[in-house]
């Protein structure tokens, strides 16, 4: 019988994958996992749809030390769910990115 294999790297998200008939747990490390709507502090619902002033990059959390999920072009479209300080996360609306949820910085966004 095998034994499940730990692998510990400045653990933030850890999962279990099996493949080949062994268990094994992984772990991802740094800033760069995904940070959803947790992360929010204010309610942006009531804010109405957003629209990027300029091309800015979609973000798995609120800072530019996480990871870019896509570039979004000026007059793309957002519907917000939640805000974080001066960031916002909500769903892409138009654009090559429409569908994904991110983190955009609200400093670069207008009433759509």
């Amino acid at each position: 019988m095998r034994k499940l294999k730990k692998v510990a790297v400045g653990i933030t998200t850890a999962g279990l994958v099996v493949a080949g008939g062994i268990a094994t747990t992984v772990a991802v490390a740094g800033p760069a996992a995904a940070v959803g709507s947790s992360a929010c502090t204010g309610d942006g619902s009531g804010l109405g749809t957003a629209k990027t002033t300029t091309g800015i990059n979609l973000r798995n959390g609120p800072s530019t030390s996480y990871a870019i999920l896509g570039f979004l072009g000026k007059g793309t479209k957002i519907d917000p769910e939640c805000t974080d300080g001066s960031w916002l996360y909500g769903k892409v609306l138009t654009g090559a990115n429409a569908g994904t949820w991110g983190w955009v910085s609200i400093p670069y966004l207008d009433p759509a």
